[in-house]
C-alpha cells in the first residue's frame, strides 16, 4: 500500500491519503499541500498495513534529507 503524505518543515505528518491503483473501483483523493508544506509518496510500513492511517502518522515522521523524503520512526 502506498500513500501521499503532506508534512511540515519539522517532518510532522499533517495529512495522509491512500494511493488508489489504476483499475481499482474506489475513488482516490490526493491532498494538496498548502504554503510551507511538502508532499511525498511512501510505501506504508508492514506494521501499519491494515490499520488506520492515523497510526502511521503517530508512529512516523518524515525525514526530508537531501537524498529525498523518507519515513522515520519517532
Amino acid at each position: 500500500m502506498r500513500v501521499h503524505a503532506v508534512f511540515d518543515e519539522n517532518g510532522e505528518i499533517l495529512a495522509l491519503a491512500e494511493i488508489v491503483e489504476e483499475g481499482d473501483d474506489r475513488i482516490g483523493v490526493r491532498p494538496v499541500p498548502g504554503d510551507d508544506r511538502k508532499m511525498a509518496e511512501f510505501t506504508v510500513p508492514e506494521e501499519c498495513v491494515g490499520k488506520p492511517l492515523a497510526a502511521l502518522a503517530a508512529r512516523y515522521r518524515v525525514d526530508d534529507a537531501s537524498g529525498g523524503a523518507r519515513l522515520a520512526r519517532r
